[in-house]
């Protein structure tokens, strides 16, 4: 009779969880043992990075992804990046073990007490199977809940023990239909609530759509382009998107929101009607005052998710699948005799300029020698805005970023989009701040020659947290400086291809030749100026 180890292993294969991301401890020997042929296993040196890493590729591939880390403390670690993955809506199979049965009432080392509650709240679902033969099922259970949308995150705690188990054959024969059954999600949109939001949109003096990153998720960007084009209405991304949702060089597209009502309702003056696709209503920090919409205005928001047009503080709301609520309103939106919107100001040539430069010139050039199919993952904090501002990529599924905020997102999400897809460039932009919180993804990056292209805006310091202290009045805060951080040996160590820029010409240079070399990852190293003298410059 097969054991409990292999009947998991012919369950994983069955769905298609044949790449691994991990950080193995002595608790997950007895799963990992014999490992399959088949299986590919991506190590990260601490358990943030394989779950970053899982959570890039999961959102390339639109496929669940398979985890596994080292119990309590190996979960700890990994928490930053599950809240990360919480917030995105990514599909991983998060696992740890745990102690042997036996050994857990001793509070034995390793012993996870209460491991369904360690990753609680940002996961969809967790367990502990209550027997070693029923772990195929709560693992299948897991994978189902994962998918279910919105989808999310599962953990599944293994104590050691249960792999070694042997299956009973009647255990065995339901193990195998457990594997072989399928869950099907049919998501639908009624014609008369495509109808009723049609009229609105059609009425309405000037509509405005604000998309978010659900919109890339459900399939839907393309039929988003056609209801916007035909409608002649400007679109934002929202807040806070991990994806933007739109082609950012599209003469509708506006840019991305800022994070604050008054913010908000200040650049969504003169709109009448804010229909909201695919993300929350909305997503603020800081506490910017002033109304949720602009005087006159009302809002529209169609989402899949249940949570977020519960929460949201203004507007109807409409749950249903995305994607065929957007191709339902095509049906009921005739083309619009309104002008097209004033397009923004397109992206300037850029200038030879000398480091330190400013953000606004670094990403100029960024923007301009990156090719136009170039897969953008961003955590770069106060470099986030100009960012926005002139890195415009077009290509479907082009800039992620994380929901959360959750520093350490960056970097082994760009390693994970990069396994992913490997035939397509992918250009981590990074805060010299933020990309130390996961800096051993470099690591990785070189380990498994992961052809990834990584720029660093260097300001030696916490800039966004600067801007936030200028929003909240807080003088003399301690540790916002970073003096002394040396980029570029810190990836060479790594094994990184790594150099410094000297001037926005070999900043292009660099990103050419990096982008073109597919047997190593690529570091350029950019000093920038802290945000005040930006700010000074820029007034």
């Amino acid at each position: 009779m097969p054991s409990v180890r292999q009947a998991t292993i012919d369950l994983l294969r069955r769905h298609g969880l044949t790449t691994w991301f991990g950080n193995p401890g002595s608790s997950e020997l007895t799963l990992l043992e014999d490992f399959p042929s088949d299986f590919r296993y991506v190590l990260g040196l601490q358990e943030m990075v394989p779950v970053g890493m899982a959570d890039g590729f999961a959102q390339v591939t639109r496929r669940p992804v398979f985890v596994n880390v080292h119990t309590a403390p190996g979960l700890g670690n990994a928490m930053g990046a599950l809240y990360n993955a919480h917030l995105n809506k990514t599909p991983l199979i998060v696992t740890a073990g745990n102690q042997r049965r036996v050994m857990q009432n001793q509070k034995a080392l390793l012993t996870n007490e209460d491991a369904v509650l360690l990753p609680r709240p940002f996961v969809k679902w967790s367990a502990e199977p209550a027997t070693p033969s029923e772990v195929p099922a709560v693992l299948a259970h897991a994978i189902h809940i994962a998918l279910a949308p919105p989808t999310g995150p599962v953990f599944v705690s293994l104590p050691m023990d249960d792999m070694a188990h042997e299956l009973t054959a009647s255990e065995a024969a339901e193990a195998e239909v457990i594997r072989d059954r399928a869950v099907t999600y049919a998501g639908g949109f009624p014609g008369r609530l495509a109808k009723e939001i049609g009229d609105r949109i059609s009425s309405a003096n000037s509509p405005v759509f604000v998309v978010g990153g659900d919109v890339e998720h459900a399939g839907a960007r393309e039929a988003v382009v056609k209801l916007a084009e035909r409608t002649k209405a400007p679109v934002w991304t929202a807040p806070l998107p991990g994806l933007s949702g739109f082609p950012e060089a599209h003469p509708l597209y506006q840019g991305l929101l800022p994070p604050g009502a008054g913010w908000i309702s200040t650049a969504l003056k003169g709109h009448d009607l804010i229909v909201v696709l695919g993300g929350p209503v909305f997503r603020y920090y800081p506490h910017i005052p002033g109304p949720y919409l602009p005087e006159g205005a009302t809002l529209v928001h169609i989402t899949s998710d249940p949570d977020e047009a519960a929460r949201a503080p203004v507007g109807d709301a409409y749950v249903g699948d995305l994607r065929a609520a957007v191709e339902a309103l095509l049906d009921e939106v005739v083309d619009t005799p309104r002008g097209a919107p004033t397009r923004r100001p397109d992206v300037p040539s850029p200038d030879r300029v000398a480091a330190p430069m400013q953000p606004s010139q670094l990403w100029t050039a960024v923007g301009h020698a990156a090719p136009a199919d170039a897969l953008f993952v961003t955590e770069a904090g106060s470099n986030e805005a100009p960012i926005a501002n002139f890195v415009r990529p077009s290509a479907p599924l082009s800039h992620i970023s994380a929901v959360g905020g959750g520093l350490g997102f960056g970097l082994p999400a760009a390693a994970g989009a990069q396994l992913a897809s490997p035939d397509r460039p992918v250009i981590a932009l990074m805060g010299d701040g933020s990309m130390h919180y996961a800096i051993t993804a470099l690591w990785t990056a070189s380990r498994y020659r992961i052809p990834l292209t990584i720029v660093v805006a260097s300001n030696q310091e916490y800039g966004i947290l600067k801007q936030f202290g200028d929003i909240e009045n807080t003088a003399g805060v301690p540790g916002l400086d970073l003096p002394g951080l040396d980029i570029t040996a810190t990836a060479a160590s790594y094994g990184i291809d790594a150099h410094d820029a000297h001037d926005s010409d070999d900043v292009a240079e660099l990103l050419r030749a990096g982008v073109e070399d597919r047997e190593r990852p690529t570091l350029i190293n950019v000093a920038t100026t802290p945000v005040h003298e930006a700010a000074s410059r820029r007034s």
